[in-house]
């Protein structure tokens, strides 16, 4: 959606204007996207997973063109786990994770974790922000303030009866079981020692980022 806007903003503009395509056209063809990405939608709420809504660019452009009262969950995690996580899958995939790759700071990594960062300086209401540590070790309760946010009635889930029905292709990045749904919700034991340095980069970005969200679990911002 966000390529498309920039196509009809600037690297096509020129050729819009040429055949008499206005601003007109690019709302319409704009909006026209999530009907196409999601057909025979039946409900009215629609949940898409993607880690680059994030942005503010990205939340203008949905209020623009989706809708006014979109709203955006954004769970965040202490990035020491992250790192660590990645590793492992690499590992179970034997590939040599790079911690030097993942922590570069124009990589793709980096990229959202400052959008994540920034998202939480600027206290959108919008925006409900939830920590994994709460996902799974107080699922009901953080599972109503979900509910809440996004203005439904909550819902009992059988939270040790999990079925995944959404499924990924992590062959395509050689990351075989990066997505996996677990068929009980709970922490799983993840023995990867970082090294030193990396440890303590994750640390200052998991400070930085929990630091600024009000309601989340401050120990991993100590």
């Amino acid at each position: 959606m966000w390529d498309a806007k920039i196509s009809c903003e600037h690297n096509a503009v020129q050729q819009l204007t040429g055949v008499g395509k206005d601003t007109t056209f690019k709302n319409a063809l704009l909006k026209s996207i999530p009907n196409i990405y999601y057909p025979n939608t039946e409900g009215k709420i629609i949940l898409d997973k993607t880690r680059t809504w994030v942005h503010e660019a990205n939340i203008c452009m949905a209020r623009d063109y989706i809708s006014k009262d979109v709203k955006t969950i954004v769970m965040v995690r202490p990035v020491e786990e992250i790192a660590a996580s990645f590793a492992k899958v690499s590992a179970k995939n034997n590939l040599d994770f790079s911690y030097e790759a993942f922590l570069n700071e124009r990589g793709e990594f980096a990229r959202e974790i400052h959008a994540t960062y920034s998202a939480a300086k600027y206290k959108d209401p919008s925006l409900l922000f939830v920590s994994y540590d709460d996902v799974v070790s107080r699922t009901d309760e953080t599972l109503a303030r979900i509910y809440k946010h996004i203005g439904k009635e909550p819902y009992a889930h059988n939270v040790h009866q999990v079925e995944q029905t959404v499924f990924e292709d992590d062959e395509q990045n050689n990351m075989v079981g990066m997505h996996d749904i677990r068929p009980d919700i709970a922490k799983q034991v993840n023995e990867v020692v970082l090294p030193d340095w990396v440890k303590a980069a994750c640390e200052n970005m998991t400070h930085a980022i929990f630091s600024e969200i009000d309601g989340i679990d401050r120990a991993h911002a100590a």
